[in-house]
């Protein structure tokens, strides 16, 4: 039962994030670029598809990594407008954190450190 209660709590936390992470991209100073289609975010943020062995986590985590392992001064590039910038990290991270399967190994909580670390970097914009 307190398993459960963990899962739905690590769930608000990571909904909670997620809709704060939504404002602030909405929010987006229009001084800030536009990403095009080529770029890091849509080569790794486009497929929901996931492996089925290895679980969900390990899918968007790989593409995470990819993207946002980066030195700090590089996080900021990421912060980018348009349909092909942080719009698509976020319907990529809705997805994910809506597949049942992500629950497995503390994959919320995961998520919700990673969705944490973006909202900082987007803040310090």
């Amino acid at each position: 039962m307190s398993n459960l209660l963990e899962i739905q709590s690590q769930r608000i936390h990571l909904d909670t994030l997620l809709k704060k992470l939504a404002v602030l991209i909405k929010n987006l100073p229009t001084s800030l670029p536009c990403t095009t289609k080529d770029g890091p975010i849509t080569k790794f943020f486009t497929s929901h598809e996931y492996d089925h062995d290895e679980g969900p986590y390990y899918t968007f985590n790989k593409s995470w990594e990819c993207v946002f392992q980066v030195s700090d001064d590089e996080k900021e590039k990421l912060v980018l407008r348009g349909k092909h910038g942080l719009p698509l990290v976020l319907t990529y991270l809705l997805h994910f954190s809506k597949i049942p399967e992500i629950t497995q190994n503390n994959g919320l909580f995961f998520m919700a450190e990673r969705v944490q670390s973006l909202i900082s970097t987007v803040e310090s914009v």
